[in-house]
């Protein structure tokens, strides 16, 4: 039997939500009260004698740096910052993650060929529908198979975009031929969710129309999910 109560606290959400895709992040985004903070913690650090302290605030500021480059800086400082200072997996992935929503697509590009097989999670999946189409082009050029993520029960890739209003993306999608009446939101047809929901934008609705979407279709899809 579907949780309605976890269905109905996550469809909530989803409407009222300022960043839908929070829920991925494990880190928050630096904010300047974060960095002021950090800077007179380091201050302070340093005109005593505690080294390990200092070498951990330093450290941290080491990470901020790299996460505003991801944000918004250039290739070339990122280079520069990864010869001085080094990485880690953690701070990789961060680094694609923000790279992803803000549409920093030179830096997003650059990360994507740091290794062999990139690690592209649910979480830099989830930003890169916020950043756009230039970073999805980003991942279905690099790791094709990914524009066939599903997030499990929560949904797919047609769902967040259409739960986002993010046009562009989901006509991406659809045009790379994903099934808009295959797509679903828990135990419901994505479609049928969206025609629902009063903040969803009416183009979001053509759009999948436009792809081959169908009330009829949405209904089938219905019971199909909600045998499962």
């Amino acid at each position: 039997m579907p949780n309605w109560f976890k269905m109905h606290k996550l469809f909530t959400w989803l409407k009222s939500a300022r960043e839908p895709l929070s829920f991925y992040r494990s880190t928050p985004e630096p904010s300047k009260n974060i960095e002021k903070s950090l800077q007179d913690r380091i201050l302070q650090a340093c005109s005593g004698s505690d080294v390990s302290t200092t070498r951990n605030l330093l450290d941290e500021w080491h990470h901020m740096l790299f996460q505003h480059t991801a944000e918004s800086g250039t290739v070339e400082t990122l280079e520069h910052l990864l010869h001085r200072y080094g990485t880690t997996p953690e701070l990789q992935q961060r680094m694609l993650e923000l790279a992803a929503k803000h549409c920093n697509v030179p830096v997003f590009a650059f990360l994507l060929h740091q290794e062999p097989e990139p690690v592209i999670d649910d979480a830099v999946r989830g930003e890169a529908i916020i950043g756009g189409v230039e970073i999805w082009k980003l991942i279905a050029d690099r790791r094709p198979e990914l524009l066939k993520w599903d997030f499990g029960e929560k949904g797919d890739l047609i769902t967040f975009a259409a739960l986002m209003n993010q046009t562009a993306v989901l006509e991406y999608f659809l045009a790379a031929g994903l099934d808009p009446n295959d797509s679903h939101f828990f135990v419901s047809q994505t479609f049928h969710v969206i025609q629902k929901m009063p903040n969803i934008k009416p183009e979001i609705v053509d759009l999948m129309r436009k792809y081959g979407a169908t009330d009829e279709k949405a209904a089938a899809a219905n019971k199909k999910w909600r045998c499962l």
